[in-house]
């Protein structure tokens, strides 16, 4: 079930990205690695910050419980998207189109490097491939 990755003509009117599920999955699993190393920062300033001097409450504890389970969690997506991500594709005459991508997340910015590789993949060699990069600012 290979997908050509070539632009169709109907691609332009049904809204369809041009960009392999292998290398959406690789997209992904950068912006996982980044989710989880900011977490791991969140963690150690957390850590950082306590007082041996004054004992932690039990929701202060949980709540350190919860984000070490959640860098975990992502350092697991992210292995999962790694190790299968590359033998993804789509089944025939399926795809991903701009406007279930937009439909499935609350901010634009989530997607943003999807679409560029999109458009690198349709000939567009101006925008540049950052997958996972992190721009919070």
């Amino acid at each position: 079930m290979s997908r050509n990755t070539a632009p169709t003509p109907d691609s332009e009117t049904s809204g369809h990205l041009d960009i392999a599920a292998a290398e959406l999955a690789e997209i992904l699993a950068g912006q996982v690695a980044g989710l989880r190393g900011l977490t791991s920062g969140l963690e150690d300033a957390l850590s950082a910050s306590l007082c041996s001097c004054k004992p932690l409450t039990e929701e202060a504890f949980l709540t350190l419980q919860r984000i070490d389970y959640m860098r975990q969690a992502l350092k697991d997506l992210e292995g999962i998207l790694q190790r299968f991500g590359p033998s993804l594709d789509w089944a025939e005459g399926q795809g991903l189109t701009h406007a279930a991508l937009q439909d499935s997340v609350d901010m634009g910015d989530s997607i943003k490097p999807i679409l560029k590789a999109s458009s690198i993949q349709a000939g567009d060699e101006t925008s540049s491939h950052d997958a996972g990069d992190l721009d919070l600012w």
